[in-house]
């Protein structure tokens, strides 16, 4: 069965932006990848969801996104082009980010190393310190809206969606989430949040311990469902520890009371601002400075040091065999979005063999193909040793996710593709087989 296209894809947007292709959906719109006509460069762009657009104030959070964004001038948040109308339909331009998101990469490696953990927490408060500078509270932090970018080796932070930022001390400033509406994620709001009171930078503290609570341990305090119980712990339970959760991680005792200090019921007992916070945190992992005479007494002691050596990147990354019945169109861009997320991907035939993948993701080149892709994906889960085998298929097609499972496949994937999605059930594949 032939699914229903995306109607933007390929669409024109007020005569400057011709979307190429879907790059995730939120609750309140859809990201597209566009390239603006005239400049031959690529931007996200933002399209407010129709139904979202009649809510009360929607409307007027979408537009200050772009007026918010724009004032915000720091290297790790997204730079805003332009926004508009197009129609009844709102449309926001921004810079186009090649990385790869914080949740995919805790899905896919777990818990970060210590250090690692700490550096990227740091990086995003810088971004929350100019924010919270311009009087804005971000209000959604959480590892989906933190994108890693450059090197793998030494990566850096943009922090994405303020679309839920707030000024704290416009008075005249509308009450844009309504009577008895909050907006955020449970798993990541402060207990002021959860009660619906006004939010200064410190509720994005509370939220930055949520968030490194999760890199360190591989989860947030309180869990993330169901939202009743998540919000009932960040109001009354106390937080757990990290260095009892993980005692084997050696976390810093330090680090641990960073993290329980942002975790604070209190928003007075929290640190004073991100700044601080960033400082203190990478001051736990600072190494003490030596005594009196050590420095000498060591370079006298230590040999030269040796230029460290590492296996290269693609010996580390996980083998994933993507194979597409008929020979390679790469409609869907599946390849590119597994190696964004740290897979090696191997284009394989339907004869290869198998041997050393971690999973194996079968597309369709085109909506007339599924059923022989069906067939071919049923045929390798049944191979012996086979590895875990993905089918990606019309997101419209219930009948075909269904026997899909029913036929020995792992997972479905619903195209067109959502990468973080995408990333999120190859990581659940590769668990599985441990």
């Amino acid at each position: 069965m032939a699914g229903t296209a995306d109607p933007w894809l390929g669409r024109v947007v007020a005569g400057r932006y011709q979307v190429t292709g879907k790059l995730g959906q939120g609750g309140m719109g859809t990201v597209y990848e566009a390239e603006q006509l005239g400049l031959e460069r690529y931007v996200a762009l933002k399209v407010l969801h129709p139904h979202v657009a009649k809510t009360p104030g929607a409307t007027l959070r979408f537009q200050r996104e772009a007026w918010l964004m724009a004032r915000l001038k720091h290297p790790g948040a997204v730079h805003v082009f332009d926004h508009g109308t197009d129609g009844e339909d709102l449309y926001l331009a921004m810079e186009r980010v090649f990385g790869l998101p914080l949740d995919a990469v805790l899905d896919t490696q777990g818990p970060l190393e210590v250090k690692a953990a700490v550096e990227l927490a740091a990086q995003v408060l810088e971004v929350l310190d100019a924010a919270h500078a311009l009087g804005m509270v971000h209000r959604d932090l959480k590892p989906s809206n933190v994108m890693l970018v450059g090197e793998r080796s030494a990566p850096k932070v943009k922090v994405l969606d303020f679309g839920l930022a707030a000024l704290v001390h416009d008075e005249k400033q509308e009450r844009l989430t309504g009577s008895g509406q909050v907006l955020g994620t449970p798993a990541y709001m402060s207990p002021e949040h959860c009660r619906g009171e006004p939010l200064d930078g410190r509720a994005d503290l509370y939220s930055m311990g949520c968030l490194l609570h999760e890199l360190l341990v591989g989860r947030p305090p309180f869990g993330d469902s169901p939202a009743v119980e998540v919000m009932s712990g960040h109001l009354y339970r106390p937080p757990p520890p990290v260095r009892q959760l993980v005692p084997e991680r050696d976390i810093p005792q330090e680090v641990e009371t960073l993290v329980l200090a942002c975790l604070d019921k209190e928003r007075a007992r929290r640190p004073a601002s991100a700044r601080e916070l960033a400082a203190r945190l990478r001051e736990a992992l600072a190494p003490p400075p030596p005594t009196r005479g050590e420095g000498k007494k060591q370079e006298r002691t230590q040999p030269p040091p040796t230029a460290p050596t590492s296996p290269p990147t693609e010996l580390l990354a996980k083998p994933v065999a993507l194979i597409e019945p008929g020979g390679p169109a790469n409609p869907h861009g599946i390849g590119t979005a597994l190696s964004v997320a740290g897979y090696r991907v191997v284009p394989v035939g339907e004869h290869d063999s198998l041997e050393g993948m971690f999973a194996l993701v079968v597309v369709p080149r085109s909506d007339q193909a599924q059923e022989e892709a069906l067939t071919l994906a049923s045929t390798l889960a049944t191979r012996p040793h086979a590895p875990p085998v993905l089918l990606c298929g019309s997101g419209e097609d219930f009948s075909l996710m269904s026997r899909a499972v029913a036929s020995g496949v792992y997972d479905y994937v619903p195209l067109p593709m959502d990468p973080t999605d995408l990333a999120r059930k190859v990581s659940r594949a590769l668990r599985s087989r441990r």
